[in-house]
């Protein structure tokens, strides 16, 4: 099979890095896109620059596939669908904030509340990372003909058989692309950065765990060794083994860090643990930094390593 795989990386005005979508070519396939950058008017005129370097067009596209809901990742799918008539598929956990992502913004900034005081963050603190998180209402559109995706299911377009790894962590419903040994990842695996968990998802919890067990899930998978990796940031790469062991470690050195901290006796928020982890944060970074730590703290005390002494402090297990 001829295949040409462009990545095409869409910056923003929000977060660290660009987004790559990545455009897949196959001479008997209609073009795939996966994700799609924010949903900006400046991303959208980019994204048509760069397909019409690939001798496509937006009306060329067949089908989206996210990795995840994030609007960096999903932003632009309502506009591609609108003009082109693509499908969009997002796994069933979320579904709902693509496909009613205008409808369920007071719903989902109101779950922000709630753990933003669960993580001990200071009222006024809570207040301009609500005016932060405002801005993102107008970067995505609902795509209410989003189709929901499985763990294991195989879509087809034309020759190219892409197969859904759930992977949860990230968000409860990121999932992995695999197509032959190229493996898509979202924000699941990135090159030179960790992800965050626990701050990024606030419609469930326990999302540590789950992010580890869906790394070690990708380890395990055939071939693993050839596997070639196109992350939602960054460059690609070939054998995601070394990365998901440095990221392991990342969290097991972080939970000790943690612990340290609590060692001196005295009960701490998640935000309190974050500050003399990360030092002074602004804007959206309280919000990774306090809600990553809850994550941890969620993992140390269900292994009986600390415990909350009252409601949102937590205390070493001596």
């Amino acid at each position: 099979m001829s295949l040409n795989i462009s990545q095409i990386a869409i910056p923003n005005p929000y977060f660290e890095s660009p987004t790559n979508a990545f455009l897949i070519q196959s001479a008997q396939s209609p073009p795939v896109l996966i994700d799609t950058g924010i949903g900006t008017e400046a991303s959208l005129n980019i994204l048509r620059r760069e397909l019409a370097q690939h001798n496509c067009s937006l009306e060329d596209i067949a089908a989206v596939l996210l990795t995840h809901k994030h609007i960096d990742h999903s932003g632009l799918a309502r506009a591609i669908h609108d003009e082109s008539g693509a499908a969009v598929y997002v796994h069933s956990d979320d579904w709902a904030e693509v496909a009613l992502f205008e409808e369920r913004h007071e719903t989902v900034s109101q779950l922000y509340l709630e753990a933003m005081r669960r993580w001990g963050i200071p009222e006024e603190i809570i207040l301009q990372v609500g005016h932060f998180r405002a801005r993102f209402a107008g970067l995505g559109r609902s795509v209410p003909t989003a189709q929901k995706i499985e763990d294991g299911q195989i879509l087809r377009f034309g020759e190219l058989e892409f197969r859904v790894v759930h992977t949860p962590g990230h968000t409860q419903g990121s999932v992995c692309f695999l197509l032959g040994e190229k493996l898509f990842t979202g924000d699941h695996l990135l090159p030179t950065y960790t992800s965050n968990v626990g701050a990024t998802d606030v419609t469930t919890g326990g999302h540590l765990e789950k992010f580890l067990a869906s790394l070690r899930r990708i380890l395990a998978l055939p071939n693993v060794e050839r596997f070639e990796v196109y992350p939602g940031h960054g460059s690609p790469w070939t054998d995601p083994r070394p990365r998901i062991a440095k990221i392991l470690k990342h969290h097991d050195e972080r939970a000790e860090r943690i612990l340290k901290i609590l060692s001196d006796g005295w009960a701490y928020t998640a935000f309190e643990i974050a500050q003399k982890l990360f030092g002074r944060l602004k804007d959206y970074h309280v919000l990774l930094g306090a809600g990553e730590v809850y994550a941890h703290l969620e993992v140390l005390e269900h292994q009986g390593r600390v415990r909350q002494s009252e409601p949102h402090r937590f205390q070493i297990v001596l």
